[in-house]
């Protein structure tokens, strides 16, 4: 017999909800632009409206579904626009953390990106994006845990999964591009330009010109 429903175990299956929705958009079981419904949802995981409403609200205020009443959840779809703004906060957030850290940023800090960088340009991106989309997480990440912000890490992992982890596409146009912009970055933290590297990293980095790059999350 199930023990009694503590609070503990109502937070461990909110989360535990939360992942499984989180799996079924990354694989597009559950597919951008698209309605479900909450109680076939619920009826399918065998769950109650609380735990299940609480995911949903969670994935909403991060920006994946909208919850309409009456209707049901549409999975959102990323437009050329949205891409656009996405890129416009995550430059923002990204260039605050990294001048707050930059004198923290040490040679094997930067030797790290490197190595990360180099990897990247040699992904097979058409066989494995998500591999790709780990190294870009990674070579950020050399200077981004260097931070105690938490929010605005939290904010910036989630701007990243919306921009990179959900939905097909198809990046093989801007890999050089990106490579080459992650080695400004690399020269200008090396030689300790903090400002001009943020002003790089908000400008020039995550400067989206949706009418000239090949990307798209449709």
């Amino acid at each position: 017999m199930a023990g009694p429903l503590t609070m503990n175990n109502i937070q461990l299956l909110r989360s535990q909800v939360y992942e499984y929705l989180r799996g079924e958009l990354r694989n597009e079981t559950l597919k951008p632009g698209t309605f479900i419904s909450m109680s076939l949802l619920m009826q399918s995981l065998g769950l109650g409206r609380t735990p299940l409403r609480d995911a949903l609200l969670q994935l909403e205020v991060e920006g994946f579904v909208t919850v309409l009443p009456q209707r049901g959840i549409l999975i959102r779809k990323l437009n050329r626009q949205d891409i656009g703004h996405l890129y416009e906060m995550l430059g923002a957030l990204d260039s605050r953390v990294l001048l707050s850290v930059a004198n923290r940023i040490r040679p094997e800090h930067i030797e790290r990106m490197k190595a990360i960088n180099e990897a990247m340009i040699r992904e097979d991106t058409s066989r494995d994006f998500g591999e790709y989309f780990n190294r870009n997480t990674e070579f950020h990440q050399v200077y981004l845990q260097l931070s105690d912000n938490h929010e605005i890490l939290n904010q910036l992992t989630i701007i990243r999964q919306r921009l990179f982890e959900f939905g097909r596409k198809d990046w093989g146009t801007i890999l050089q591009l990106n490579y080459d912009e992650h080695l400004t970055l690399i020269e200008l933290i090396s030689r300790g330009q903090a400002r001009e590297a943020a002003d790089f990293m908000r400008d020039v980095h995550c400067v989206l010109d949706i009418s000239d790059r090949d990307v798209s999350a449709e």
